[in-house]
């Protein structure tokens, strides 16, 4: 017996996942102790528990959520089987991958989010500072456009703390 599985696309793996976002060689599993230790392989990246990784390596208990390309789960059960932890089978009638055809890929409306309030951030924060300089360049030659400056750059300025002190 390998000391080791390898789990992917490619009939050279140990357990197969014929789904296209699995990379051919996707990862590699072994045991350290009373843990398996996951490998990331592919570059799809996996998700562990929730967070993503996409190259390294993890230790991982049995039956830890693990989800090839952020959507698969990987097959416990063929795991224990192929690769078992001694004394223990804890997942004898674990996850059993069945393909489900055309799957749309996961959407994280989280980071998404989380952009757009770093743009609004970054916006507001420099829009004050423009308006302030265009504010000092033009206050001898334009008046009119320099009071204009002005006030966009306060109004930006006031944006900002709103958005500051909604975050907290």
């Amino acid at each position: 017996m390998r000391p080791y599985i390898t789990i992917g696309r490619s009939s050279r793996c140990d357990i197969i996942v014929p789904d296209e976002r699995v990379s051919r060689e996707h990862a590699r599993l072994y045991v350290s102790g009373n843990a398996y230790v996951f490998e990331n392989l592919g570059k799809n990246g996996s998700v562990i528990n929730g967070r993503l990784l996409s190259g390294g390596k993890t230790g991982i208990a049995p039956g830890t959520e693990v989800l090839l390309s952020g959507r698969i789960p990987i097959p416990w059960a063929q795991i224990y089987t192929l690769l078992p932890l001694k004394g223990s089978a804890p997942y004898a009638g674990g996850t059993v991958y069945e393909p489900a055809g055309h799957v749309e890929p996961a959407y994280n409306d989280s980071y998404s989010q989380r952009g757009i309030e770093a743009g609004w951030a970054i916006l507001a924060f420099l829009l004050p500072i423009a308006g302030w300089i265009m504010y000092f360049i033009w206050k001898d030659d334009t008046p009119r456009r320099a009071s204009q400056a002005a006030a966009i750059a306060w109004v930006a300025f006031f944006i900002n703390l709103i958005l500051i002190i909604s975050a907290r």
